[in-house]
């Protein structure tokens, strides 16, 4: 609050006495009607007059103390960010000598006296037959050596052979990146080519050693070095398996359809994508959708041939399938362990779990549906939900309908307030990744080298064609460099992005002094995990407020944009969660051969039903098609769909682990040095621990746990149940196909929102509460200008300090008045206390009590069987 402005003494004018009289005249008002120099004798005759009495002065409000920011940053000295270093984001100098020789080579042809060089990547070519490491003849026979002085060797001679090579194509990809061209891309392609040769080699080599007899750290080690994945395939096989993949992703990114009686047919998927997001035309959308999958039918062979390939190289590998291979890198198995769990077990028990509060996102989505796409044909209230009713043609993926579903209308302040802070201090997309940085060295964290600033890439350099997607932390595999590179923009997204891309530059950097292989994260997943927490916590509002990017004023969260932004989170992720779990268990079960070839696309939507409520967008499934083609996780990730969902369960139970035990989780909190002591020292044992390990170390539970992601979600979870309650939603797929009614579809506003039904709870009261700000009274009361008062006809039911408005008088249902210590029965009977008409929200379809209202309302759940009598 800004102090009045003070007015200097000698310009003060003098106030007047509170008790001088309204109107009377200021004292020696004549005086001004003299001549100068004039005296007057009454003025000299009488004697002076008394001092006035002291008047009353202003108080100047003293101003409200500011909230102290939950972190200081003096502590943390300022370092040399590179900010000396040349600008790299401005255009390049134009180099005319270079214009000169493409022109001269233009108009006169190249010169065929001076022949090009022979590869791209002469830097890796190099190290190819350089060592003893890249030799595959006069191999011993696998297991045939057990000393471990000589597999202690062995090994310390393959890291320093490894870090060249990974030097190589770790340099390679950040040219490529940063840089696309031809030669980059072939540069990028000759070193992969270069590491997929040592690989193969080196697997081959490490066999030799008996690793059953071998210590436990040395066996891991073995283990990592022998394990070949696809590279186990001969090279026919392998160019085959290679052949297959691009032909797939060929197929798919070039198939063109046939827009609707129209010529002719130019639509890729890239473009029916786009449609999906915008048009509302469900029939249009299903032609779309039938159309492009009948184009791609023919991609089935060459999607079996990779899932025979993968089959080929995982018994190569030792295990028995291809999927079970895929997990291998999750259950901990390997042709000499079994697996420390079952990880389709697991995935099962994640999805029961998570399953109630993914039916009633499901249940309110598909009202919403009702209303976006105008009660479409093949919708129903309480049957799966049609594949092409998503805005999107990837499954899970519902964030297109955020806007027009939300459940909250008003758009959340503080990306807008954190962005203008941003512009009013001269932010920069570096100045993001320094907070960052020196937020991360609050908390414990390390200085990095400086070279992270001055090779590191933040924003899009002009000069350059670049990749920026995704933005991703580079380690150069010295021990020494290690970069980001990101193409941000100043703002609330990529102010998290540079929180979580500096958790992991801080991961590769602490687990920098580990032997070679173990130089690496526990797990992708963990990895993830870890930067998705970090991205979180860059949004906690007290950090925000230290980072003076937030007011004072935005500290406590409003439960309507907690709500919205928890609604957005779980249409990006939670929907996300029974399509991983459907995508896996079907190519499972066509690689353990469950599944036969006509069969495919029969139970590829018998999954989709049965997990996550969503069926064909035709009645009649097509044996001769492959659905499971539409979606990028099938026709172009081949692996399992389970790493993001590791990663994204056990995000919340880091984060559980980190803050403390009050917290609200979708908050977030404050870190110190002392609660990162274990996440550094997690981060420092880089691969040497494995992932189940690694989320002891930082939870204390070496498995996967759904209930932190609930925690997280509760604030949404009570709101979809109180909204599909009070709008009578079917929660669940297994009705019997019942069409929506004109009355139970949510209207589309004309901003083409479409209403919730429902209010945050800063929104409503209940009766007998406040309703001074405009909230709207629910459970049959309407608003008397102060409190939400019973409706006309019904009675007044008090408990102590709580309201209920009931139908029949409690006094015919055994409760009467006294003075017991339990319960004190006050009845008042109804009237309108106004002339006003009662209240009436247009939001709300039913005066049905929310399911919440048993303890927000009574406060006390066990007296909800007490009151079924009155209703």
């Amino acid at each position: 609050m800004k102090t009045p402005p003070q007015v200097p003494e000698d310009k003060k004018k003098p106030e007047k006495d509170s008790h001088e009289p309204t109107g009377a005249p200021p004292m020696h008002e004549h005086s001004h009607h003299m001549h100068d120099g004039e005296i007057s004798s009454k003025a000299m005759d009488e004697p002076a007059p008394p001092e006035p009495a002291p008047t009353h002065t202003h108080l100047t409000k003293e101003p409200v103390p500011l909230p102290e920011p939950a972190i200081k940053f003096d502590n943390i000295k300022d370092e040399d960010y590179g900010d000396n270093v040349l600008d790299n984001t401005k255009p390049a100098d134009i180099d005319n000598e270079a214009i000169a020789q493409l022109v001269t080579q233009f108009l006169e042809g190249p010169d065929k006296n001076k022949p090009g060089p022979k590869f791209a990547n002469e830097a890796a070519q190099k190290l190819v037959n350089s060592s003893p490491y890249w030799l595959d003849k006069g191999i011993k026979p696998a297991g045939s050596v057990k000393d471990p002085e000589e597999a202690k060797m062995w090994l310390d001679g393959y890291y320093l052979e490894a870090q060249k090579v990974l030097y190589q194509v770790t340099t390679a990809g950040w040219h490529y990146f940063t840089s696309i061209s031809g030669d980059s891309r072939k540069a990028l392609a000759e070193a992969q080519d270069v590491m997929s040769r040592f690989v193969r080699s080196t697997s081959m080599q490490a066999k030799q050693f008996d690793s059953s007899v071998m210590p436990e750290e040395m066996q891991r080690q073995l283990n990592y070095v022998s394990f070949e994945g696809m590279s186990a395939l001969s090279e026919k096989d392998h160019q085959a398996y290679t052949s297959a993949q691009d032909h797939v992703n060929q197929q798919v990114s070039e198939t063109v359809t046939c827009e609707k009686d129209i010529k002719p047919c130019g639509l890729k998927k890239s473009d029916i994508s786009s449609m999906f997001t915008a048009d509302k035309d469900a029939e249009h959308l299903k032609y779309l959708w039938t159309a492009w999958i009948k184009n791609v039918a023919r991609l089935k062979p060459q999607y079996k041939k990779l899932l025979d390939l993968s089959n080929t190289a995982a018994k190569l590998n030792g295990f028995a399938d291809g999927g079970a291979m895929w997990r291998s890198a999750f259950d901990l198995s390997n042709k000499n362990t079994p697996p420390k769990f079952d990880l389709k077990v697991k995935a099962q028990e994640i999805y029961d779990k998570v399953k109630p509060f993914y039916q009633q996102l499901h249940a309110y989505m598909r009202r919403q549906i009702a209303g976006i796409y105008k009660n479409p044909a093949g919708l129903t209230k309480d049957r799966p939900i049609p594949a092409h009713l998503f805005g999107s043609t990837e499954g899970g993926e519902w964030a297109n309908h955020y806007d027009q579903t939300k459940p909250n209308f008003e758009d959340d302040p503080v990306s807008s307030e954190i962005l203008e802070a941003m512009q009013a201090q001269n932010y920069t997309s570096k100045t993001m990744f320094i907070k960052a940085y020196r937020y991360m060295k609050s908390v414990g964290f390390p200085s990095l080298p400086k070279t992270f600033w001055t090779s590191s890439v933040f924003q899009r350099v002009w000069s350059k064609d670049m990749l920026c997607d995704p933005a991703a932390a580079f380690d150069m595999r010295d021990g020494k460099d290690f970069r980001v590179k990101a193409c941000a923009q100043i703002g609330e997204p990529d102010f998290k992005l540079a929180h979580s891309l500096l958790a992991q530059v801080y991961y590769q950097y602490l687990y920098r002094t580990q032997a070679g292989a173990f130089r690496e994260s526990a797990s992708p997943s963990i990895n993830e995990a870890i930067a998705a927490v970090f991205a979180h916590l860059a949004s906690n509002p007290n950090y925000l407020y230290s980072q003076q990017l937030l007011s004072h004023e935005h500290l406590e969260i409003k439960e309507s944009t907690i709500v919205n932004r928890l609604y957005k989170e779980a249409l990006d992720n939670i929907a996300k969660i029974p399509f991983a779990v459907t995508a896996d268990t079907w190519r499972y079960d066509i690689l353990e051969g469950k599944t036969d070839d006509d069969k495919w696309n029969e139970e590829w939507w018998k999954l989709r039903e049965t997990l996550e409520g969503v069926k064909a967008p035709e009645e009649k499934i097509m044996p001769a098609q492959t659905d499971a083609f539409m979606h990028t996780q099938i026709n172009q990730v081949h692996s399992p769909a389970i790493r993001n969902l590791i990663s994204y369960v056990a995000q919340f139970q880091i984060l559980k682990s980190l803050c403390p035990p009050d917290t609200e989780l979708a908050e977030g909190c404050i870190l110190s040095e002392d609660t990162t002591f274990k996440l550094r020292e997690t981060m420092a044992k880089g691969s040497s621990i494995d992932w189940l390990m690694a989320l002891e170390m930082l939870t204390g539970k070496a498995e996967l746990d759904a209930q932190p992601l609930l925690d997280y979600f509760k604030p949404l979870i009570t709101w979809l149940e109180n909204a599909n309650e009070i709008n009578q939603v079917y929660v669940g797929w297994d009705g019997e196909g019942t069409r929506f009614q004109a009355d139970e579809i949510p209207e589309i506003q004309s901003d083409g929102k479409v209403s919730s039904g429902i209010l945050s709870e800063d929104k409503v009261a209940f009766p007998g509460g406040a309703c001074t700000n405009g909230e709207d009274c629910l459970l049959d009361s309407h608003c008397d200008g102060k409190v939400c008062v019973c409706n006309e006809g019904l009675f007044t039911l008090k408990f102590d300090n709580t309201v209920s408005c009931v139908a029949s008088n409690p006094m015919t249902s055994g409760f009467i008045g006294g003075d017991g210590d339990f319960i004190g029965v006050n009845l008042v009977p109804s009237e309108t206390t106004t002339t006003e008409a009662p209240k009436v929200t247009t939001r709300v379809t039913t005066s049905r009590p929310i399911t919440r209202s048993a303890t927000t309302a009574f406060g006390f759940g066990f007296l909800i069987a007490l009151l079924c009598a009155l209703f």
